[in-house]
């Protein structure tokens, strides 16, 4: 089950929302457990966990779990025996997302392995002819998009017009479709208050991610830049 599959599982009154009541039978937690993860994951006090809260919080509650010797890093023995990975598989994925060279996973990192998985694991649900790529009915139907919306996007990011969208297109679509998400202004780019709000993060936080990815020092985050943090 992916992470929209068990929002939408646990959403029952299907308000695009969890409420405390919807969590605590989903996960089977006690009153105190629900507690403290609203306060924690929350991030706008306003009672409930809209789709990205509430995968962030999958997110930790995973991370944590496989976290055995709670040092806030995912060590290779933890990334083997928490994925049934063999030792190969379990490095090249420490290779791919290991951005300070540590030889493990924090969690900013593993998030960035968890995203490209969901995605992949998406890929294929909405694949289904199971030739390794998406046809425009395949995305009408999965994503429930009118003929225009999909012309428009093929036509941005089928980028060798053949008329389907390999991997690599499908995951350029969806990365842009994330930041314009986030430009709630519109203007492509997002500033402070734009990561902030759609990250769910505090300031130090947002203004830590715009030094990293800011190439171009105007204190924001273009669609290049964007694309760099997601290596495409």
């Amino acid at each position: 089950m992916n992470i929209h599959e068990q929002f939408e599982k646990y959403d029952t009154n299907k308000d695009g929302f969890i409420q405390p009541e919807e969590l605590k039978k989903g996960l089977g937690l006690e009153e105190d457990e629900v507690t403290k993860i609203f306060e924690e994951f929350d991030k706008n006090k306003d009672g409930k966990l809209d789709f990205y809260e509430f995968k962030y919080m999958m997110l930790k509650r995973e991370f944590d779990l496989f976290d055995s010797n709670n040092n806030n890093k995912l060590e290779l023995n933890e990334i083997m025996e928490g994925y049934s990975l063999d030792e190969e598989a379990a490095k090249k994925v420490i290779a791919k997302y290991d951005e300070n060279k540590d030889g493990s996973l924090q969690f900013h990192e593993f998030k960035h392995w968890k995203h490209d998985v969901f995605l992949q694991n998406e890929f294929n649900h909405y694949d289904t002819n199971n030739d390794g790529f998406l046809q425009p009915d395949e995305l009408k139907t999965g994503y429930k998009l009118e003929e225009d919306a999909v012309t428009k996007i093929f036509k941005e990011f089928d980028s060798n017009s053949d008329g389907k969208l390999d991997f690599n297109e499908f995951y350029k679509w969806k990365i842009t479709e994330d930041f314009r998400k986030l430009d709630k202004n519109n203007d492509g780019k997002l500033d402070l208050e734009e990561i902030k709000t759609g990250f769910r993060c505090d300031e130090e936080c947002a203004k830590k991610f715009i030094a990293k990815h800011d190439k171009n020092n105007d204190n924001s985050i273009d669609l290049n830049e964007w694309y760099g943090v997601w290596k495409i």
